[in-house]
Order: C-alpha cells, then sequence, then structure tokens
C-alpha cells in the first residue's frame, strides 16, 4: 500500500520521502499545539459540541432537499452548498488568521524544496483543520442525498473532489496575498469593530430577510433559480455539471468540469507565483511603511482628565494604572470593542423590543429599573476578566514597580468602575426621562454595587486564574493553557458573583415587589457601602495573594511567540 501511494505522489510530480517528512512535521506540530496549552483540546471539544450538531443538521437538512426536493432545487441546493463553503473558506482567513494553522511556509523556505512540494504540503495540511471536518457532513450529504441515481456519481465524484480543491487553494491563496495586511494592527482593529458590530445586529439583518420573505410569494420562489448565477462561480460549476448530467447532456456537464478545472489551474498558478514572491523576497507583501510625522501636542482624553480630578486625592501608583488601563481599553481593539458592545448591545436591545412602538418607552413599568445594574454586570466582566493575563508582555513590567500590588488593582478596578459606568449613565438618563420614575435612579446606584462586586470577584481570582493574551494576535485563540481555568471563568466566577451581589441588588427587588420607594432608596445605599467594602477586602486580599505568586502568575500569562 505504501508503495503505491509513493508510485502515485511520484507521478504527479512530488517527492514522496518529503511529502512524508513534510506531513510528519504537521501532525507533530499539530499535536505539540495541544501539549502546550492544552487548554486548546476544551475549546476545540466545545466547539465540536456546539457547532457541530448544527452542522449536522444543516448537512441531514441539505441530504434530505437532495432526496425529496421537487425539480430544480435539488441542483440549485448543491449549488448554494458549495458556493457557500467555498466563501466560507475564503473568508476563514479573515476572521481566524490562517487555516493551516501549524505549517508556516515562510518558515519553510531555508530549505530545499520545491515549491510544488511545499504547495502540496500546504493543502494537505488543511485536511487536518477544524474546517476540514466541518465540510465533511456536507461532502457526505452530497454522496448520500444523490444515491438513488448511481450514474450521476461519474461527475459527483470528480465535481465534489473539484469543488474542495478550489477551497483550499483560495483560502490558501487570500491568506498568502493578504498576510502583511492581516498582520497590520488597522485592519485587525477594523476586523474586530466590524463583525463584533455584525453580530450585534443580527436582529436586523433578521428583520430584513423576514421582511423578504414576506414579500415573496409561492410563485416567486419557484422561478428563483439561484445556480443561473452560482453557476459562473468556480464551484457552482460543479454543480452545473451534475444538473447537465442529470438532464442527460453530458458534452455539457464535461464542459463544466472543465471550466472549474480550468480557475483551479489559475488559482494554483496565481499562488505558485505569490510562493515564488516569498522565495525571492523572503518576505510577504506588506503595507507601505508610514511617514514620520513632527511630534504634536495630544489632548487629554477622558480618561486622563478623570484621573487628573483624582489625581490629588489618591496614591500616584493608583492613578498612574488607572490612567494606564484608561489607554489600553481604548488601544488594544479586543478590550475595546468589548466597550463598543456594552453600549451598542442594551441598544439594540430597546430597538428591538419597542420598534414600533416607541412611545411605549413612557410606559415602562417600576421593574425596568432592574436592567441597569444587568447592563453594568456585563459591562464590567468584560473589561475586569483576565485583567493581569490581559497586560500581555507588559505584565513583567508592570511587576517591576515597586508599588503595592494592592494598588495595581485598585486603580484597575478604579478604571474598569469609570468605564463601565459612563455607557449606564446615558442609558439611566434615557430611562429617568422616559419612565419618570425615582426607581431608575436607585436602579444606577445598584448597578455601581453591582460593578463592584464583579471587580471583587474577577480581582480576587486574578492571582489564580490567568491565561495568555496576545494583543498582536488578530483573535483571541489561547483557551486559557489548562481546563481549570476554563471551567473556573465558566462556572466559578459567574456562581460566585451571583452569590456575593445578592445582598447588594436585593433591596432594590424587594422596594419593587413591594412598591415601597423609601425602602430600595435605603436599601441600594447600604447594598453599595457594603459592595465597596467587599471590593476593598478583595483588592488587599489578592494584592498578597499576588506578592506570594508573582512566578507563577507571569509563566501562566506568559505569551508564546509562534
Amino acid at each position: 500500500m505504501a508503495g503505491l501511494t509513493a508510485r502515485l505522489v511520484s507521478a504527479i510530480g512530488l517527492d514522496p520521502a518529503r511529502q512524508r517528512t513534510l506531513l510528519g512535521l504537521r501532525l507533530r506540530l499539530l499535536r505539540r499545539q495541544f501539549e502546550r496549552e492544552p487548554g486548546r483540546i476544551v475549546g476545540l471539544l466545545l466547539l465540536l459540541v456546539i457547532a457541530g450538531p448544527i452542522v449536522l443538521l444543516m448537512a441531514i437538512g441539505t441530504g434530505f432537499a437532495y432526496r425529496l426536493a421537487p425539480q430544480p432545487w435539488p441542483v440549485q441546493v448543491l449549488a448554494g452548498v458549495l458556493v457557500g463553503l467555498w466563501l466560507a473558506w475564503i473568508a476563514l482567513p479573515l476572521l481566524a488568521f490562517r487555516t493551516n494553522e501549524g505549517l508556516d511556509l515562510s518558515r519553510l523556505l531555508l530549505y530545499p524544496l520545491r515549491t510544488r512540494d511545499l504547495v502540496a504540503s500546504a493543502l494537505i495540511g488543511t485536511l487536518f483543520d477544524v474546517p476540514s471536518y466541518l465540510t465533511l457532513p456536507f461532502f457526505l450529504a452530497i454522496l448520500i442525498g444523490w444515491s438513488d441515481q448511481p450514474l450521476l456519481y461519474t461527475v459527483i465524484v470528480p465535481g465534489v473532489l473539484i469543488a474542495y480543491a478550489l477551497m483550499m487553494v483560495s483560502g490558501q491563496l487570500v491568506l498568502t496575498a493578504s498576510a502583511g495586511l492581516l498582520r497590520s494592527r488597522r485592519f485587525r482593529e477594523l476586523a474586530i469593530v466590524f463583525f463584533s458590530l455584525l453580530g450585534s445586529s443580527c436582529y436586523f439583518i433578521n428583520r430584513v430577510v423576514e421582511g423578504w420573505f414576506r414579500a415573496i410569494d409561492a410563485a416567486d420562489l419557484q422561478r428563483l433559480q439561484p445556480l443561473l448565477f452560482l453557476r459562473w462561480l468556480p464551484p457552482g460549476a460543479c454543480a452545473q455539471a451534475v444538473a447537465s448530467t442529470a438532464e442527460g447532456n453530458w458534452v455539457e456537464a464535461v464542459l463544466w468540469l472543465a471550466y472549474a478545472l480550468g480557475w483551479l489551474a489559475l488559482l494554483l498558478w496565481m499562488w505558485w507565483k505569490l510562493l515564488l514572491r516569498m522565495t525571492t523576497d523572503a518576505a510577504t507583501w506588506a503595507l507601505p511603511a508610514l511617514e514620520a510625522k513632527p511630534p504634536q501636542r495630544r489632548p487629554q482624553s477622558p480618561g486622563e482628565r478623570i484621573t487628573t480630578l483624582l489625581g490629588g486625592r489618591l496614591p500616584t501608583p493608583i492613578t498612574a494604572t488607572a490612567m494606564k488601563e484608561f489607554r489600553m481599553i481604548w488601544r488594544v481593539p479586543q478590550r475595546r470593542i468589548g466597550l463598543l458592545q456594552s453600549i451598542v448591545a442594551p441598544l439594540v436591545l430597546i430597538l428591538a423590543v419597542f420598534i414600533g412602538d416607541i412611545e411605549a418607552l413612557s410606559r415602562l413599568p417600576e421593574w425596568t429599573a432592574l436592567a441597569l445594574p444587568g447592563v453594568m454586570l456585563f459591562s464590567t466582566w468584560g473589561l475586569s476578566t483576565n485583567m493581569l493575563g490581559m497586560e500581555s508582555r507588559g505584565l513583567a513590567t508592570l511587576l517591576l514597580t515597586p508599588a503595592p500590588r494592592w494598588q495595581i488593582f485598585a486603580g484597575k478596578g478604579l478604571a474598569y468602575l469609570f468605564t463601565a459606568l459612563l455607557p449606564t449613565t446615558v442609558y439611566t438618563v434615557i430611562l429617568a426621562l422616559t419612565a419618570r420614575n425615582a426607581l431608575i435612579l436607585y436602579g444606577l446606584v445598584a448597578a455601581v454595587a453591582m460593578a463592584l462586586i464583579v471587580i471583587a470577584v474577577n480581582t480576587a481570582v486574578a492571582p489564580y486564574v490567568t491565561y495568555p493574551f496576545d494583543e498582536n494576535s488578530p483573535t483571541r485563540q489561547h483557551a486559557g493553557g489548562k481546563w481549570l481555568t476554563g471551567v473556573a471563568q465558566v462556572l466559578g466566577v459567574p456562581l460566585a458573583i451571583f452569590v456575593i451581589s445578592a445582598p447588594a441588588t436585593a433591596p432594590l427587588m424587594l422596594g419593587i415587589w413591594w412598591n415601597r420607594a423609601e425602602v430600595a432608596g435605603v436599601g441600594v445605599l447600604v447594598g453599595l457601602a457594603y459592595a465597596a467594602g467587599v471590593c476593598s477586602v478583595a483588592i488587599r486580599w489578592a494584592g498578597a495573594q499576588l506578592t506570594r505568586r508573582e512566578p507563577e502568575v507571569l509563566e501562566a500569562a506568559k505569551v508564546l511567540d509562534s
């Protein structure tokens, strides 16, 4: 069997020994990724558990469409599936930067390897990536769905293979062509903001799609034939070949397969030329260097103004740490988007509930005040999670400062509190002006207490639950290093916040339940004092623990350079 495989590899102009070596290298790198960061195993299992059933249901649905849908919809669905998967493979480099995560071709250029061997090894390496596992059910559905017409297999099998090759080559081509752009910080920031806001706008997208479906009737749906347009795309040509074969037009089917093969050859040639450019220039395309600008006086940011106001009343390490956190929250795109989502998400929720009847805002009930602690909960939680790990490569420098460790935590907590308080205050003013209820202001006080509790819990666990964060990475792929870290983040921290925050938010709930504003007013003030005490104790305790565990924290937060 091995000899037959070697002869086949040699027949297409590849070196069997080098292909075995590169394949072994790919598998070894894959194994070391999981050994170096076991949390990736948990992340992969969660992805398969969450996305796996969804993918399987979608694949099963397409299989039933191939078998049971009336003509001409089986081939229409086939075209949609192949083109959709092809576009997904093209978008993967933009979303996750690399689909062949373990094998970096730029590092193999130092060795005497032919370009065709490098290209083949990169394509074979994609077989071990998660997208291939998620694509496989759709291909199995194609083979099973058309099993009642075995004669079509003469076109379906080569068509599926060509489509899969197009997906792999297109993804690698996009990755290679845009490597310099993808490494730029500006692109990462724009991509994170765009996709996060896109996710926050799912409701409006759903309303648009729903309105479109209501606008068309059964006759319009029957006349709709997307294959007429999709067949001109490379994977769509494979679906058109199947449609032509089903109609008995074998010559046309062969021509459509040849058209798809032509696209495959063109994309392979383009990728080949890019790899040759990498070989000769020893670097991928990069963005042009920006010209140096003369230094300009920068106006104070809101965070600097806040810390300036408090600078004379707080120790210098606290104000300096708070100012640094304000800057990093805005400069690091992954942290900035957390702030933007805390602003956009409540607005989207309000519009989703009251769209079409904005005047209903003035008839909001008293329990609306309970929404403010919820908004503050998610805002502060997103900002303060993994507060030491978010320092990334600067954590070692931060711990070199001779400041007491509790003052570092106090400065971070101060920055998180003010940052989360700004959008919550805006929504408080909106709700107070529309609902005209004093309980809304009590809700703001309870929200501040909730923020202090969240900061206290995340501060207390920071010396023990810390994981790497790479601000230069376009995605947050680190799983936390150990599975215990993930369990603590998913179960331990939320449970602790729920239990500890109960005394701070219960008075507001009781005041609304009994319709006693004075109970809510006095209760939220007592709850605020309680939350401040808990936060103070947690900060002092976490500072002492960090002093004792600094080497362990640095090791847990160490960013491994790829």
